[in-house]
């Protein structure tokens, strides 16, 4: 190659050259111009699992006459800028710094301790093969260090002089920012009233929600709308045959949330915050709409108990947030029951404190006890155990027999010794006991066992500034044996109050003298993979995750819109918010929702038959203004249905789609061979089947971007069974499911020739284009037709009205749809295949051509 030949007008390659910059001098650019870097030394921290990589810098002040080594962490490898360097802690080399070694095995040689002051010792590890050439190698690093710290404490000082350190709380300042808010918290804290409704019942298995009484004695009790609430069942439905039966238990837990959600207090809008289940035992929060979006580090657990401490037919489970700066648990259990067994219910209480766990960030946990306020709920099944045997059956209806028998009451007694819920308090009682009632009545138990009345459901508390309003029972609720409870509290929650922080923190950053490059733009989120698990169609499913800023800074940040689909995410994705401020040491938390729906399921099908990986669903990717993009994986695998596949793909399966893996729908999709089990899709048979019997317009009018109706998933679930069970909807829902499996397939019914469909002038013009499609669109397609004839024939449906709707969804087409007359294109065409011949010309007189529907 000729020399210049790469560079204009011939220039000369070694004068365009650009000097490589070495990583000492990368790390020299961190510091002023009399900060000297004398040497780097590559070091690393394990923390949990993770290996951070970092270096140590020995930098020295010509103004303070002083040593000090600063740690830095790697932000990104190599190293390219000194915006790659995040400062991580400050050593001083003064009077009681410490560099120590442990040689007592060949694997610790290579870890040692630094330590300054009151600090506890910071634990950096070596490789024995330096990777960077600049760098030192561990001997060369010890002895610099050493002779630094003899130079400076050894030597006798000019008359006058004095050593400092102050040119390092430059390099504090992302430590120093935090303790200083810390120390100034009085300045901008305040303490914001709360109300928490805290419910409790024990259902004795009954599906109480399917009950027309309405839950609203026992939820909207109280004169103010609670901002949170906290509702624990227990024995929701724990027979053998439903925990065998996850689907059913799931359908239960979905039917309670209902109920429960339409029964809350009429005066405020609320969202499910997070619902948790053992078994029997469920949990669930529900919050203002508008304070969902001060709740993050949302984390659920459970703990079981009972028959072999497995199955959780007892136990506890718990929700774990943060409300501002305030950390809430809400704990729902059921210990063990009858009468003699107060050890048992102990050692639940106590396995249940002991072994809840809520994940944090890295290897951190929090356990019950960490939070600021606790509420403990359910049915804790102590008894009253009055001396002698003595037992208080009947109706009891005064405070004074209520005080009477807790005076033997079984956790009151175990509280006063500490042997469980030691530091919680309850509030005085002024109810009947709870338990043990004949259901359907108010009177206790006249059965064979005549158990005692019992206070077995109750509601407890732990933590500062908490005022309980209301505790009662709620007699006129009669589906259990039980009686529900609920407790109304008033918490002051720690707050921080915006306009007073900023305040603070512009007074705090302008007191320390912070480097721009060292004041780059970042956030961290708790998770980079949202996994959604089974995806179903018209289910949604909804995962939170929190963002986090940790700079001295306000940071922006938006998720980007991709250029391949115009939009921040896929069309069965929604992530709120889209964008948001963080100020220093503030988080948020972000919602994505997936709901595989009728406007996105054919883009999803079309995803998967491309895709390598099967349960990626889409990469969000999270821009931080003049920082690096976050991208943020979303997972989950689609549970095949019937609705937006295509006839032909219908066609080749021999059993019900509901029993297909992913990848078997997959391949069949794939499939292009002229091969099929059956001659039409048995959903549409079944559809039409039960629609034949039916009587009156159920083709009214017909828009998939609507809602479906409420019964619309079992009818799924039935069709991708192919169940024998007798059809779960109604005749409207049938009507919408038909009219969906019409219209999702990515390709019309009648593709691939609807414009010459179209541009037909006769039945008998337009019969030879149906005869060339495949088979399954082709039979669809005509036993369709004999359907509506014979509807409009019997006066059920209107001719001009289910042709007008089945003509725009048969001979759907980007192309066509854009003229003017393309609507009526499509009701003449169909018009000609569902109006009734005159009998007298066609043979076989039936009054459709001779030929009727069988079913």
């Amino acid at each position: 190659m000729e020399r210049g030949s790469n560079y204009p007008n011939g220039a000369d390659a070694s004068a365009a050259a650009v000097p490589v910059k070495t990583t000492l001098s990368i790390v020299q650019e961190r510091f002023k111009a009399d900060e000297t870097v004398h040497l780097i030394f590559e070091a690393y921290q394990i923390k949990g699992q993770e290996h951070i990589e970092g270096l140590l810098a020995l930098v020295s002040s010509a103004s303070g006459g002083t040593y000090a080594i600063i740690s830095f962490s790697l932000l990104r490898t190599p190293l390219s800028a000194s915006n790659d360097l995040k400062i991580n802690k400050v050593f001083p080399i003064n009077a009681s710094f410490k560099l120590t070694t442990d040689s007592k095995a060949s694997k610790t040689e290579q870890q040692f301790d630094l330590c300054t002051d009151d600090d506890r010792p910071t634990k950096y590890y070596y490789y024995s093969m330096r990777t960077d050439p600049v760098a030192v190698d561990f001997n060369e690093f010890c002895a610099k260090v050493n002779t630094c710290k003899k130079t400076m404490w050894d030597a006798e000082l000019p008359s006058g002089a004095a050593l400092n350190f102050r040119w390092l709380d430059d390099y504090r300042e992302i430590g120093e920012v935090k303790h200083e808010l810390k120390k100034r918290e009085s300045e901008y804290i305040i303490y914001k009233d709360v109300i928490v409704y805290c419910a409790t019942w024990n259902v004795n298995n009954k599906p109480c929600w399917d009950n027309k009484n309405t839950l609203r004695p026992w939820l909207a009790s109280g004169k103010k709308a609670p901002d949170i609430y906290a509702i624990g069942l227990q024995e929701l439905e724990n027979t053998a045959r439903a925990m065998l039966n996850g689907n059913q238990m799931q359908m239960f837990a979905t039917q309670w949330v209902r109920k429960m959600l339409e029964n809350l207090h009429d005066d405020m809008e609320y969202e499910e915050l997070q619902s948790v289940r053992l078994s029997g035992i469920m949990l669930t929060i529900f919050v203002r709409k508008n304070l969902r979006q001060h709740i993050v580090r949302c984390r659920v657990n459970s703990v079981a108990r009972g028959v072999f401490n497995t199955l959780g037919n007892k136990g506890g489970v718990a929700v774990s947030f943060q409300l501002n700066e305030a950390s809430m648990c809400f704990v729902n259990s059921h210990l063990a029951a009858h009468m003699g067994n107060v050890a048992e219910r102990n050692e639940d209480y106590k396995a249940i404190d002991d072994y809840m766990r809520f994940e944090e960030n890295g290897p951190q946990v929090r356990t019950i006890n960490d939070h600021d306020h606790i509420f403990w709920l359910g049915d804790l099944n102590y008894r009253i155990q009055e001396p002698n045997g003595q037992q208080r059956p009947g109706p009891m209806c005064d405070a004074q027999t209520f005080e009477l028998m807790l005076q033997y009451d079984q956790l009151r007694t175990e509280m006063s010794y500490e042997r469980c819920f030691k530091g919680y308090t309850e509030g005085e009682i002024k109810f009947a006991p709870t338990y043990k009632y004949d259901v359907g009545t108010d009177t206790y138990d006249t059965g064979e066992k005549q158990r005692a009345p019992a206070y077995c459901d109750r509601v407890l508390w732990k933590g500062k500034l908490i005022e309980q309003l209301e505790y009662n029972g709620v007699m006129e609720i009669r589906e259990s044996d039980h009686k529900p409870v609920y407790a109304i509290f008033r918490v002051k929650i720690k707050t921080r109050d915006d306009d007073k922080y900023r305040k603070v923190l512009a007074e705090v950053l302008k007191a320390v003298d912070k480097r721009e490059n060292d004041s780059q733009p970042q956030i961290t989120t708790d998770r980079l993979n949202i996994e959604f698990g089974v995806v179903r169609f018209n289910e949604p499913a909804i995962r939170d995750f929190n963002v986090s800023n940790d700079c001295p800074q306000q940071v922006d940040f938006k998720f980007k819109v991709k250029d391949s689909h115009n939009d921040i995410c896929e069309k069965w994705l929604h992530v709120d918010p889209r964008a948001d401020s963080l100020m220093i040491d503030s988080a948020r938390s972000i919602r994505v929702r997936a709901l595989i729906d009728a406007n996105s399921v054919t883009g999803l099908l079309k995803m998967i038959c491309t895709a390598v990986d099967k349960c990626v669903l889409d990469i969000l990717i999270l821009h931080v203004r003049s920082g690096r993009d976050i991208f943020i994986t979303v997972t989950g695998e689609y549970q095949p249905s019937c609705f937006g596949l295509s006839m032909e793909t219908l066609c080749r399966t021999e059993r019900p789609i509901g029993e297909y893996t992913l990848d078997e729908v997959k391949q069949l999709m794939l499939d292009v061979t002229p091969v099929y089990r059956v001659p039409m899709p048995r959903e549409y048979f079944l559809l039409i089947d039960y629609l034949h019997n039916q009587r009156g317009q159920l083709f009214q009018s017909y828009d998939r971007r609507q809602p479906l109706s409420s019964q619309f998933n079992a009818v799924r679930d039935w069709l991708d069974s192919w169940s024998n069970d007798p059809f779960p909807g109604t005749p409207q829902t049938a009507a919408e499911a038909l009219l969906l499996l019409l219209d999702l397939p990515e390709q019309a019914l009648l593709e691939p020739f609807v414009d010459d469909l179209l541009a037909s002038r006769s039945k008998a013009d337009a019969e030879r284009y149906i005869d060339l499609l495949s088979d399954p669109k082709r039979n669809v397609f005509k036993h369709l037709c004999l359907f509506l004839c014979e509807g409009v024939e019997r006066g059920d449906y209107d001719a001009n009205n289910v042709a007008t709707i089945f003509g725009r969804i048969l001979l759907r087409s980007s192309k066509c749809n854009v003229t003017i007359d393309y609507h009526s294109r499509c009701n003449e065409f169909m018009q000609r295949f569902i109006r009734i011949e005159n009998p007298d010309t066609v043979s076989g007189g039936n009054g459709h051509g001779g030929a009727s529907l069988q079913t």
